[in-house]
């Protein structure tokens, strides 16, 4: 799997790698609603000493290695294996833990089971140094159906249960299995098992997402190469997750029927095939880190963008550079660091600041290049750890050129590079200008703008140092100047770039929450300030809060308009007054601070944001019925230094 997952009963098993020529033969009975878990591992393991390791809540009922009792010390268990390997016998079993909403380690309950990958639900051993192959037949009772990632092998049911066998026998990952009532839809399409393992109430849109995967599988295989795996799931989750696994997705059953999951989600789960979980993220190199999630949202989300056309990728940049914009230095963090998306300050790092550098990279080096150096690194790294530096490898390859300074400074830097327009004066034939960027200096490759009487220019110049100057020459008069004005590079924003939106305040752990209500309407306010914040909210009243600090303030509307009153703060715009059960929008103080606001109706029209209001960060207003975001937008960006007009 490929995100990062908590072990059942709260306790991480997952071992730091793997040991070569380890295989699991495991026969496994599954009550879902029982929450009981039994299994039978045929572990073989090669010669040498192991640690092997199971989650707190299994109890090892039997342990033999070649037919000898093996010591087993709570759910620890030594083993020495003589030359030539041997096969540990080992029966266990325990009672899972309830699944609920907050699940991510796995468990049971009535409505199915998922223990994943890494959290210790078979023997994990210490040493390994790769994932092991496997075998694993399942067996649960009626109405639940078995999923496991692997191949599936052969099934069966009657009027007891269900049961399959499904294999790997690569080394690819540790088994993780799925059991849910589910109607199951299959397609076979090119030699491929497509599936779908959906609830009742979603069976009508089983053959739009098998239409939707296949067509993505092939137009991602002619791009990087050969699909890895021998089918695809799409599983119906009574969690709200969105998780990727290799050869399936799980996804929660209340957001399946959205639009978006299917234009976007899905898309994105299925090229973590070969991003993640085909090419898998090592942590070995001169720059370690989760290159796949960056790389995963630029070759499908930000293509979806730019196949519906400049304007929507833009938009996705700008998206991703307000996002950073938003972000408060302190957490800021390089992007060797990011292992997973454990916060809304990570993903912003590690999937939109990476996504960027995978677009500046294809600029760099042209989009030819760019593909080649994609199925380089898909051949050369197929089914095994790979690092940043394969990626450099593969791309200098493909482009001929060192590409050591371009990741070094991407890679290896907090922070980002910030843009003057020092000077610009234009004459009959072009514009002369002097360009500066501020901070660490960075190598960048400038995109330029120029409207002439004729029509737009657009050129690019060259920035190594602190400051250049140069002259662009036009075909025609020169009217204005714009420094990238499409948003291409990963920059800091400009003042007038970046209007107020949600995340300058959600973002921030100095902010501080002002609650403006009483009785039932202040015990959901408190508790949609904790859904807000990116961490733990920092509520105090009016008084306390530090001046400077950003703030946000969520209540009733009347009590709403009062403190911001009081307090001098910019009120409820007149664009959004008299609409919806409750108004949300973002503001700034003359002075810079920011703030949010959030005024509902009523007790109830705040208990209806807890769930859909920390998903529109990115936004400058909202306007709610119920948990409906009826209509938002961004406030109109300002005037930017970055332009200049010559009329």
């Amino acid at each position: 799997m490929r995100t990062l997952l908590l072990a059942l009963c709260g306790i991480l098993a997952a071992a730091p790698g793997w040991a070569a020529g380890l295989h699991h033969d495991l026969t496994v009975t599954l009550d879902p609603a029982a929450r009981r878990l039994e299994v039978e591992d045929r572990l073989r393991l090669p010669a040498g000493t192991h640690r092997l390791l199971l989650a707190p809540g299994l109890a090892v009922g039997e342990a033999r290695l070649d037919g000898k009792p093996v010591a087993v010390r709570g759910n620890t268990l030594p083993v020495t294996v003589p030359e030539g390997g041997g096969e540990l016998r080992l029966r266990y079993a325990g009672t899972l833990p309830p699944l609920t909403p907050d699940s991510r380690g796995g468990g049971g309950g009535a409505e199915g089971a998922y223990l994943p990958a890494g959290t210790g639900w078979i023997p994990t051993s210490e040493n390994a140094e790769s994932p092991p192959s496997w075998r694993l037949s399942v067996r649960v009772p009626a109405p639940f159906v078995a999923v496991a990632t692997g191949r599936l092998v052969e099934e069966a049911r009657d009027g007891a249960g269900y049961a399959a066998t499904f294999a790997e026998d690569r080394s690819v990952e540790e088994p993780s299995l799925f059991a849910g009532a589910w109607q199951v839809t299959e397609r076979m399409h090119n030699g491929m098992r497509l599936r779908t393992y959906f609830h009742p109430e979603q069976a009508p849109l089983a053959e739009e997402y098998l239409d939707l995967s296949a067509r993505t599988i092939d137009a991602q295989a002619a791009r990087i190469g050969a699909y890895p795996f021998a089918g695809f799931a799409i599983l119906s989750a009574p969690l709200p997750v969105g998780l990727g696994f290799p050869g399936l997705t799980y996804i929660g059953r209340q957001v399946m029927p959205l639009p978006f999951i299917r234009a976007q989600s899905l898309p994105h789960e299925i090229l973590h095939n070969w991003w993640g979980n085909g090419a898998r993220v090592g942590e070995g190199g001169a720059w370690p880190g989760n290159w796949s999630e960056g790389l995963t949202t630029f070759m499908a989300d930000y293509a979806a963008a730019e196949a519906r056309g400049e304007d929507a990728a833009r938009a996705m940049r700008l998206d991703w550079l307000r996002d950073y914009a938003a972000l408060p230095a302190e957490r800021d963090s390089v992007l060797t660091d990011f292992r997973a998306k454990v916060h809304d300050a990570a993903q912003i790092v590690g999937y939109g600041k990476a996504a960027m550098l995978f677009h500046m990279l294809r600029a760099e080096i042209g989009a030819d290049a760019f593909d080649a150096g994609i199925r380089r690194f898909w051949k050369e790294k197929r089914l095994q750890d790979a690092g940043w530096d394969d990626l450099r490898r593969a791309f200098a390859a493909a482009s001929g050129r060192d590409l050591g300074p371009f990741f070094e400074q991407w890679l290896t830097r907090v922070g980002a590079p910030t843009l003057e327009l020092a000077g610009a004066s234009a004459n009959g034939d072009g514009v002369a200008l002097t360009l500066r960027q501020g901070g660490p200096v960075y190598g960048l490759t400038v995109p330029m703008e120029v409207k002439t009487a004729a029509g737009v220019e657009r050129h690019t110049i060259r920035l190594d140092g602190r400051e250049t100057t140069a002259t662009i020459r036009t075909a025609a008069a020169p009217r204005a100047l714009a420094v990238d004005p499409g948003f291409a590079l990963f920059r800091r924003l400009a003042p007038g770039e970046a209007p107020p939106i949600l995340r300058d305040v959600t973002l921030d752990h100095a902010a501080t929450t002002v609650i403006a209500a009483d009785g039932p309407a202040a015990a959901a306010a408190r508790a949609l300030a904790e859904r807000l914040a990116d961490g733990t909210p920092r509520i105090a009243a009016a008084e306390r809060a530090d001046p400077a600090a950003p703030l946000a303030v969520i209540g009733t509307a009347g009590e709403v308009d009062r403190l911001l009153a009081r307090l001098g703060l910019p009120p409820l715009p007149d664009s959004l007054k008299g609409r919806g059960t409750a108004r949300v929008w973002a503001a700034r103080t003359p002075q810079g601070r920011p703030v949010v606001a959030v005024a509902a109706d009523d007790a109830a029209a705040l208990q209806a944001l807890l769930r859909p209001l920390p998903h529109y960060g990115r936004q400058s207003w909202l306007v709610f019925e119920g948990a409906r975001a009826v209509d938002r937008g961004v406030w109109p960006a300002g005037d930017s230094p970055l332009r200049v007009s010559f009329e």
